[in-house]
């Protein structure tokens, strides 16, 4: 029997207007699949906002983190109240939601009190958006006659205890599936499974880091042996580069796996870093699509490259850290294990590594599922843990581009002044890695962009 696996990321949680959307496309595509799987994101900025309570909790802000619950309450309501005329569905919906976050309340009077947050506190406050979105979710399709059952992925998707960024345990969740998910589909029930998060085989709840969604999606969609995974965002497809800092970014019709996996790590709002490796054994093809625009293909997501002698022309931007030491001559090995234990899951790399008799640098990635804090967070445990009096320490924009000419001059819109990256290195084909100032991002993005989609590369361009 034919399987579909959707998932509907935050953005398109955001409103009541986009979740009676979301649930069209629900309806509509039961009609043309024998058997489906949703899993759907918390509205958007509600996982931000819940962890931001833990924050306050722990810097004992009591009426700060009091007052963004309150705030993530009222949202909800508003979807509550405009999406659902009948006041009994309302007040179960309602106190659905206010269960989940008077338990949040509680875990933040916890911490408070303890002046310490522990990363098991973050990740069950941070699961009560997906919990709040896939009830409300699962009500509205069964309010238009559809057959549908919310479940809580703590009962499917089993991890270790790696809290905050937890590795799924397939064999288990093979055997879940097997338990939970195959008798709904068999009985004709449309299952809605909460993204992001998992639990331990005590069933302690964990996530699967930032953007883990995605990864639910295909971890599911592995277990089903599913025929196709659809990505429902709202852009066409994968861009070419964030349509944030580049106006004329284009949707690239067609990656490969290795592509996709590529463009997370760097940054791409693509999938989460880890989505493509429950695919790899499957081979299942997965497309990236816009609900707000049907005649568009997307983007088809597939196990190999595309043979033709152009391949994507792509530019991404990640957060980064530069450390450059000179006058010494250190062991890379022995660094490296000192500096992983300061950092944590907060840097991955070294993606970038030049040295030479007497001078070392080095650019570390940092994750898109570490969060909006991570960087500061870094740089703190970096110049207190290895000193700034032999270290040169400083966040930097890590590029990448695929597709990029041999040779490129960057120059700074406004001075016209030269562009000198801190940091470089070229890979496979037309890849390279260009580490810049924070400041330098924006231009520098711009520029690769255009210079990488030329249909010919200008002569005499050189690197500046």
């Amino acid at each position: 029997m034919s399987t579909l696996v959707m998932k509907f990321g935050g953005s398109l949680t955001a409103d009541a207007r986009r979740i009676a959307r979301v649930a069209q496309v629900i309806l509509a595509e039961t009609l043309a699949w024998e058997r489906m799987v949703v899993v759907a994101s918390a509205m958007g900025g509600v996982t931000d906002d819940l962890n931001r309570a833990v924050e306050l909790a722990a810097a004992r802000n009591a009426a700060g983190y009091r007052r963004v619950i309150a705030d993530v309450r009222n949202r909800h309501i508003e979807v509550i109240e405009t999406l659902f005329s009948s006041e009994a569905s309302r007040c179960d919906l309602v106190a659905h939601v206010d269960r989940l976050l008077f338990d949040v309340l509680n875990i933040c009077d916890a911490v408070l009190a303890r002046r310490e947050a522990l990363p098991r506190d973050r990740d069950l406050v941070m699961a009560a958006g997906e919990r709040m979105m896939i009830y409300i979710l699962a009500a509205l399709v069964r309010q238009e006659g559809l057959r549908a059952a919310a479940v809580d992925a703590t009962s499917l998707i089993i991890t270790d205890d790696r809290y905050q960024n937890a590795n799924p345990l397939m064999d288990l969740i093979d055997e879940r599936v097997d338990t939970i998910l195959r008798p709904l589909l068999e009985e004709g029930i449309v299952p809605l499974v909460t993204g992001f998060i998992g639990a331990t085989r005590s069933g302690i709840v964990t996530t699967l880091g930032r953007g883990g969604s995605d990864f639910t999606t295909t971890i599911l969609a592995a277990s089903l042996h599913a025929e196709e995974i659809w990505i429902w965002t709202h852009v066409d497809g994968v861009m070419s580069a964030d349509p944030a800092l580049v106006p004329g970014a284009h949707v690239i019709p067609v990656l490969s796996y290795e592509d996709v996996g590529e463009l997370s790590f760097f940054g791409a709002h693509v999938l989460h870093p880890r989505a493509v490796e429950p695919l790899l054994p499957h081979g299942i093809p997965l497309r990236v699509r816009n609900p707000f625009n049907l005649d568009h293909a997307g983007t088809l997501i597939q196990p190999e490259t595309v043979e033709s002698s152009i391949g994507p022309k792509m530019v991404t931007a990640v957060d980064g850290m530069y450390l450059s030491t000179s006058g010494q001559s250190i062991d890379l090995t022995e660094f490296l294990g000192q500096f992983r234990q300061i950092a944590g899951q907060l840097a991955m790399g070294p993606v970038i590594v030049m040295q030479s008799h007497r001078r070392t640098t080095l650019v570390f990635v940092v994750p898109t599922t570490a969060g909006p804090t991570a960087i500061a967070t870094l740089t703190q445990r970096l110049e207190s843990g290895l000193g700034t009096d032999r270290w040169e320490i400083s966040p930097v924009k890590v590029i990448a581009v695929m597709g990029s000419p041999a040779q490129i001059a960057l120059n700074d819109p406004v001075s016209g002044q030269a562009i000198r990256p801190l940091a470089l290195a070229v890979g496979p084909g037309e890849r390279r890695l260009i580490a810049v100032a924070p400041q330098d991002a924006q231009s520098v993005v711009r520029q690769l962009h255009k210079l990488a989609n030329q249909p010919l590369y200008g002569a005499g361009t050189r690197l500046g």
